[in-house]
């Protein structure tokens, strides 16, 4: 057991917050709280809804779980120790982990433990839902992101939040990106500000929603006093910025830069193109385009700047889901300059100086995302699972 705080109080809690198991057949669902250890609210909400299933007798159709993720940060209130827990999700390094293990410091330890309780569900017969709890460094009304998949979408679709697509493009490693490699939904929800009581209120809510969608338990079953409420709750904080949106811009920064974002922005607020954003020992730093600021930093630890996304048309969410399920995909490799790749199917290889032509919103239309930039050629991947 460690002890944490949050909001002025004290918590306590071990690997396994809560784990419970329905009496009749149903999906699996586990719930991440402080993957990062600086974001403890979604650990408190989760203690708290386990208390109420326990002490309401609630029925559950279904494997539920709830783990802290890593623990150590999380008892000294930092992002992480040695490696940031949420950048190391590769299949190279959990194949090699004993190499790994210096590199990795604290973290190696809990990635293993998280592992361990992770693959049981990966490898079961039934549904997998793993949902990502997170807190943002700025004030921020509750969103999703999701790799683009259409599964992800689906289950996006039910919680009445904006949803960020394509990050997946922009980070190395997230543990979201692994899971989904293997076909189960796997999403984060973003709460609000990471030390603001709002933001277990917010995270509570949301894992009630998402038990009624996965199916784990039915609305009817939710506490009496609280039937509606977190419906409510969700729909009030993300009705002004409802709908889908992409990252379009990434700015990376390191701890040399003396990175300093400009105070007032919040998630989702609007920008123009040549706005200054931040600066660093370079000088002022202006968007690159217009768009709205996402996940903007006011933390001293972390090496994302902030995002810029774009809205994405409810015509072309549409579009991309028909052109997916007809697999035209396949239609790709008939065009000049683009190949499978050799050893992953999954891959298209793209000369750029061939297909020049070729916009990258074609590949994201039919759910292929930048993976790597080598010069003349582009590698785009998917993981949807047909």
């Amino acid at each position: 057991m460690i002890t944490f705080s949050f909001s002025g109080q004290t918590y306590q809690t071990g690997r396994i917050i809560g784990n419970l198991e329905g009496s009749s057949s149903g999906p699996a669902l586990m719930f991440f709280g402080a993957v990062h250890g600086n974001e403890p609210s979604g650990v408190v909400a989760l203690q708290e809804v386990f208390a109420e299933l326990e002490s309401n007798k609630v029925p559950l159709a279904g494997k539920l779980m709830g783990v802290a993720g890593n623990l150590s940060a999380l008892a000294e209130n930092r992002r992480y120790i040695a490696k940031d827990l949420n950048r190391i999700w590769t299949r190279n390094q959990l194949q090699n982990s004993d190499s790994c293990r210096e590199a990795l410091g604290n973290e190696y330890n809990e990635q293993q433990e998280l592992h361990h309780l992770i693959q049981p569900l990966l490898e079961g017969n039934r549904p997998a839902y793993f949902l990502d709890l997170h807190t943002t460094s700025s004030d921020s009304a509750p969103f999703i992101a999701i790799n683009d998949q259409l599964e992800n979408r689906r289950f996006a679709m039910k919680i009445p939040v904006p949803t960020v697509l394509g990050i997946e493009e922009f980070l190395e490693g997230p543990l979201l990106s692994y899971l989904n490699e293997f076909g189960p939904v796997a999403l984060a929800f973003e709460a609000g500000q990471h030390d603001n009581p709002e933001s277990a209120k917010t995270h509570k809510s949301f894992i009630y929603r998402a038990m009624v969608a996965s199916g784990i338990m039915q609305e009817s079953d939710i506490p009496q006093a609280d039937q509606g409420k977190h419906q409510a709750h969700l729909e009030n904080l993300g009705r002004t910025n409802r709908g889908f949106y992409e990252v379009v811009h990434k700015r990376t920064i390191t701890n040399d830069d003396n990175f300093s974002m400009n105070p007032g922005y919040q998630n989702l607020t609007s920008i123009k193109k040549g706005e200054i954003l931040a600066k660093d020992r370079n000088g002022q730093i202006q968007a690159p385009v217009g768009g709205r600021i996402f996940m903007p930093l006011y933390q001293s630890s972390g090496n994302d700047g902030f995002f810029v996304v774009r809205k994405i048309p409810a015509w072309a969410i549409v579009l991309s889901r028909l052109l997916r399920n007809l697999n035209f995909d396949t239609a790709l490799t008939l065009l000049p300059g683009v190949s499978r790749h050799t050893d992953h199917p999954e891959s298209l290889v793209i000369n750029k100086k061939v297909a020049r032509f070729l916009a990258k919103q074609i590949f994201h239309l039919l759910g292929y995302r930048r993976k790597k930039d080598n010069g003349d050629v582009m590698i785009f991947s998917r993981r949807e699972i047909n």
